[in-house]
């Protein structure tokens, strides 16, 4: 009796030792998946500049050329977490020896003051969390293994492979289909609309890594954020208008108002009565010189 005793006792500390080590775990990793997301920054300036006409772009020195957003831990269906550890603060010096591909590759589109605010942004807010991972455990290893992601998953590649290039106008079925033909893994579209041209744009591809760094479906991201749309080829996770085309523009887009394409745009159009005027001018002369 006493042997049999000291058997279930044994059995309930190794229980008791598995559970604390599962839940030590998942406290240690407080999100599910990292989203590795790529921008186009013609489609990044449009819309800084239309946040302020006097803000400016710095655009990368390379054409044509996606560049990293950030690579952001996050939870199922939620929004992140964010700034998991404050004693990490940014520190330029870590990436020193890696600053000049980071000008190129993860550029600062949203020209400011402090040319390093993008990097410290993405770091404080995104590197912190992602860094209880050994592999992504530092300012340098979080920063490079984006630079690695990108040579190995360019969406320019990607897109350039499917025959979608810059000044095109795919439909998001089509940018499904040459992402997923590529990596066989559920990437998220995310396309931003400008309200005055009733146009849509093309502004960034997010694809996935498990905490194995292993590409994996992000259809954990769906929510109220990113609904599905079913076709054919599968389920996409988008925010863009599966009805319309994308422009995916090869130069920042001018911020000039859609020119009237109406009658009744032209009945409103601030056009009118200059042109009226015009006219009766016309009928003026001819009358005189008749």
């Amino acid at each position: 009796m006493h042997n049999l005793f000291e058997c279930y006792l044994t059995v309930g500390i190794f229980l008791l030792l598995g559970f604390i080590s599962v839940s030590t775990t998942n406290d240690t990793h407080p999100w599910d998946i990292l989203i590795f997301t790529q921008q186009w920054p013609q489609t990044v300036c449009h819309q800084w500049k239309k946040e302020d006409k006097k803000h400016n772009c710095q655009m990368p020195s390379i054409r044509n050329l996606w560049t990293v957003h950030g690579v952001w831990p996050t939870k199922y269906n939620e929004m992140g977490p964010f700034y998991c550890d404050p004693s990490k603060g940014f520190n330029v010096s870590e990436i020193e020896t890696i600053e000049s591909q980071l000008r190129i590759f993860w550029t600062n589109i949203e020209l400011k003051t402090d040319q390093y605010d993008f990097w410290r942004h993405e770091w404080e807010k995104h590197g912190t969390c992602a860094s209880i991972l050994p592999e992504l455990g530092t300012e340098i290893q979080y920063f490079r293994k984006g630079l690695q992601w990108l040579q190995h998953y360019s969406m320019s590649t990607i897109l350039a492979d499917a025959k979608i290039l810059p000044d095109s106008t795919p439909n998001v079925e089509d940018i499904h289909t040459a992402v997923v033909t590529k990596l066989n893994r559920n990437p998220v579209i995310h396309c931003t609309y400008d309200t005055k041209r009733k146009e849509i744009f093309l502004e960034e591809i997010r694809i996935c890594f498990n905490k194995s760094l292993e590409l994996t479906d992000c259809d954990g991201v769906v929510g109220r954020y990113y609904p599905r749309h079913e076709y054919a080829g599968g389920k996409i996770i988008t925010n863009c208008d599966p009805k319309k085309e994308i422009n995916y523009p090869s130069i920042v887009p001018d911020l000039m108002e859609r020119l009237p394409t109406s009658r009744s745009d032209f009945d409103h159009s601030p056009w009118k009565f200059p042109l009226v005027t015009i006219y009766k001018i016309i009928q003026f002369i001819k009358w005189v010189t008749f």
